[in-house]
């Protein structure tokens, strides 16, 4: 069970890392006309918001595993 947390963690951080290169990407290459968009950056908060719970559960299975 130990080394299933660990794989996991070590899984889920890669994931954010990747999550978070994409919405750097998607903002750099943005449209201006996208800028100006409420919907655009309500998404943006939202992936904010996701890839924050997202390293935080991925450090969570990484320090529970005994």
């Amino acid at each position: 069970m130990r080394t299933l947390n660990i794989m996991s963690g070590v899984a889920v951080l890669l994931v954010t890392l990747h999550f978070g290169h994409a919405v750097h990407h998607f903002l750099l290459h943005a449209s201006p006309e996208d800028m100006r968009s409420p919907v655009f950056w309500a998404g943006m908060a939202i992936a904010v918001a996701v890839g924050i719970f997202s390293l935080i559960g991925g450090c969570l299975l990484l320090r529970r595993s005994p």
